[in-house]
């Protein structure tokens, strides 16, 4: 332990010294370290963290999809009926309990304009299956999930304080939402929020109640959780499920080619994530032994200067495991510095990090820097001392004290020097070329991306959400009339050009319609419809070109206007004017005009075959109106919102944004995977043009009499230039050449994050091999152009 003490107090004695390497090292080290750290907190979270519910690893979601679209391994589906929940509710092989639940979204007015709250109607078993218990009263009773019993409702603690002033008197109070009393029976504990955009849960009787709650019943809107019995997994699960739903197809030919999906929990929150970020991970942790390389290089270069200091204690007695030791403990004290920087880094970057990911990343609220993330940055540290410090340790091992001594300084080593710290450069160079190659390719993706053409114009169009209630507005003809009135107002807005209504717009959730449609060889085979209802001016405001016939009118009953895909679909080499389609599966409509075909669900994802009718014709509740201005339309965003406030104060406006945000958001998960990767790539690249830096500087140190000798000689300093310049682009071409080959192997699992370029775009790695060689050259100048100014006096003078 004295031992140790000593070797402690002599490496920071050293460290403080050298404040130049010392600061350049930590700094080094930070990066890594905290770059690792930091997304490792974010893996953690979302993807190794167990879910906040007992025995959670038995908690399975389970969706329903057609028996054609259902492959192995695939995460989802669509939502069920109430009907396949009670069937597979009775697989009591499988499961220990089940739960059912359905969002519906509820006006709460309290003060001022009316607000909309997310409720989820769950069935009793909810709460008890998620192991979840009120902070305060109780939760729901069995006889609460019939239809007709009184509405109770549940209140998030998030709501209950921000709402409820954290009032413990509030149970058996009354909280009206929509026009309907429910009496407040529980809240509660602040950890539990599931599902995650919840305010408030409210019994299921009450939303089955009535002619309404009956039709809902039937329609495909009811989520299902299940906990599984011991011993039986989720595939086991699956194939039970199976049989009750077969056996259903004879009798109800709703259910007919339905059968389960059956996921473990947590997969289905994180299944989009998983994959990508395994891949930063691993990004990341090439950024690490880059940075570790790195350090050892300048730990080395500083070893081969000392060494006959070294070879002095040799030759006083000290053994080789106590310069080894020397070695190591000089490294961990680097690596702890780096370490606590890091650590530092991270409780920074996360938030941010998690800012940018937006909601596209699950759990994010789970992100934090607890014992793991702890536990990683101490052994990233520990990895980076070990690595910082094995090949000093391993010089100091083999040190030959008589042969420094004689030599009578330390000049005359730069082939050690050269011969390790090369090796350790072109590893650095080729990990490197692997990341900006990676990144080149999602650079391109995403510039290809914003370049899609969305099949609609986004400039000077906001987008204004509303969703109905359904007792004030029962009727079709009460929502028509809002629809009417609302574009008035609208329309009346300064600074407004157009306005338009629909219930569907392009990248934001619309009616979906699984049609039959019968082929040209006479099969029938179902497809994928999205439908909208949409008032004249829809296609004008969007900026839709109109291909062929005529747009929708307001008195047009029994029209639609389709768009090109459904065309080449329905009538190839035919022109579709005037002839009848079904939409929906039973209702025919005619073809009146054909538009341009638009990206519906995210820019990525091809254009969807679209059919559009007029809103008269199926006037629902859910309306995105569209309002096209002079100006930026984000300036218009208030004046739109207290427009359609003052229509109806008791409709809640949900949202008013710019297309523009749309779009933005609909490529947030590929702009966060392309600057985190880039984010490395720099990173990476810096720190290996500081290792060309220091490696051609050594060298030029090394060789300064040498280089006084060439010059004294009449060299000419161009021919100094390109010996050093020489050797830094032959090892910065033997590590490209690793890398390139690496890169062509490593980049093929970014295949399902790229768009318009493959894995082995040949414009993205020559992209990166020329940033890489520029990147070498650039650093390896400054060291060259110093030795062609060596003064060959002064350097024979000190030899």
């Amino acid at each position: 332990m004295g031992g140790l003490l000593q070797d402690f107090r002599y490496a920071v004695r050293g460290l403080v010294r050298s404040p130049g390497f010392t600061i350049v090292a930590l700094l080094t080290l930070a990066l890594g370290i905290g770059a690792t750290t930091t997304i490792f907190s974010v893996v953690e979270g979302v993807l190794l963290r167990s879910l906040p519910f007992p025995s959670s690893d038995r908690l399975v979601d389970i969706k329903e999809v057609q028996e054609q679209y259902r492959k192995p391994g695939r995460i989802g589906g669509g939502t069920t009926d109430l009907s396949s929940y009670q069937r597979w509710s009775t697989a009591d092989r499988a499961f220990d309990a089940t739960a059912v639940y359905s969002a519906t979204s509820r006006i709460l007015r309290v003060r001022g304009p009316a607000t909309r709250v997310v409720a989820w109607s769950v069935s009793a078993g909810f709460f008890p299956l998620l192991g979840a218990r009120p902070a305060l009263g109780r939760s729901f009773a069995a006889a609460e999930d019939q239809p007709g019993s009184a509405p109770v409702v549940v209140l998030s603690h998030v709501f209950w304080a921000d709402r409820m002033g954290a009032d413990s008197g509030v149970l058996r109070k009354t909280l009206t939402l929509d026009t309907t009393a429910y009496t407040i029976v529980g809240i509660m504990p602040a950890g539990f929020q599931y599902p995650a955009d919840g305010d408030v849960w409210a019994n299921l009787g009450a939303l089955l109640s009535g002619p309404q709650g009956q039709a809902r019943a039937r329609h495909p809107g009811f989520w299902i959780l299940a906990r599984l019995r011991s011993g039986v997994d989720a595939a086991a699960a699956q194939a039970q499920l199976d049989v009750i739903s077969r056996r259903a197809w004879t009798t109800d030919l709703g259910a007919r080619s339905w059968l389960p999906v059956v996921t473990p929990l947590r997969d289905y929150l994180t299944g989009q994530v998983r994959a990508p970020l395994l891949i930063m991970l691993g990004a990341v942790a090439l950024v690490l032994l880059i940075a570790c390389a790195n350090v050892a290089s300048l730990v080395l270069g500083r070893a081969l200067a000392h060494q006959r200091q070294v070879a002095m204690r040799t030759a006083l007695g000290a053994g080789r495991r106590r310069l080894v030791q020397g070695a190591l403990v000089e490294g961990a004290v680097l690596a702890a510095g780096g370490g606590g920087l890091g650590l530092l880094a991270t409780a920074w970057c996360t938030p941010l990090l998690v800012r940018l990911a937006g909601p596209d990343l699950p759990r994010a609220s789970d992100i934090s820097l607890d014992g793991r993330v702890l536990v990683t940055c101490l052994g990233a540290s520990a990895l980076a001392a070990i690595l910082t410090a094995v090949l000093p340790a391993w010089h100091a091992a083999r040190l030959p004290p008589g042969e420094v001594l004689k030599s009578g300084g330390p000049e005359r080593t730069v082939t050690g020097r050269g011969r390790l710290g090369g090796a350790l450069l072109v590893g650095q160079l080729a990990l490197t070329t692997v990341l900006l190659a990676g990144a080149a390719l999602l650079a391109r993706s995403f510039a290809g991306l914003t370049r899609v053409d969305p099949g609609f114009d986004p400039r000077h169009l906001l987008a204004a959400d509303v969703d109905l209630p359904g007792v004030q507005y029962q009727r079709a003809a009460q929502r028509v009339e809002y629809v009417r009135r609302a574009e008035e107002a609208l329309g009346a807005v300064p600074g407004v050009v157009t306005t338009a209504a629909g219930t569907g717009i392009p990248l934001a959730p619309g009616a979906l319609s699984v049609t039959d449609h019968r082929g040209p060889d006479g099969t029938s085979r179902p497809v994928l419809m999205f439908i909208a209802a949409v008032t004249p001016d829809y296609f004008r405001a969007l900026g839709i070109p109109l291909l062929r016939g005529r747009a929708l009118e307001a008195d047009d009953p029994n029209a639609v206007v389709i768009d090109a895909a459904v065309a080449d679909e329905y009538f190839p080499g035919e022109d579709p004017i005037g002839k009848p389609i079904t939409i929906y599966g039973n209702v025919t409509r005619t073809v009146v005009g054909v538009v341009g075909n638009v990206r519906q669900e995210m820019l990525p994802i091809p254009a969807p075959m679209h059919a559009y009718e007029p809103y008269g014709s199926e006037p629902v509740s859910h309306i995105h109106f569209l309002v096209v201005t002079r100006g930026a339309p984000a300036l218009a965003a208030g004046a739109v919102r207290r427009a359609l406030q003052a229509v109806d104060p008791d409709v809640p406006v949900d949202r008013v944004r710019p297309m523009t945000a749309l779009m933005s958001a609909s490529l947030a998960k590929q702009r966060l995977y392309a600057v985190l990767l880039g984010s490395f790539a720099v990173i990476a690249l810096a720190l290996s043009a500081v290792g060309v830096y220091g490696l051609a500087s050594y060298g030029v140190s090394d060789r300064t009499r040498e280089f006084g000798i060439r010059i004294a000689l009449g060299a000419d300093p161009h021919s100094l230039l390109r010996l050093v310049l020489g050797r830094a682009i032959v090892l910065g071409g033997l590590g490209l050449v690793i890398g390139l080959a690496a890169a062509l192997a490593a980049t093929k699992i970014l295949r399902g994050l790229l768009y318009g370029v493959g894995p082995g775009d040949p414009a993205s790695l020559a992209g990166a091999a020329a940033l890489l060689l520029g990147a070498t050259v650039a650093a390896s100048f400054l060291p060259a152009r110093r030795a062609t100014r060596v003064d060959p006096m002064v350097a024979l003078r000190a030899e």
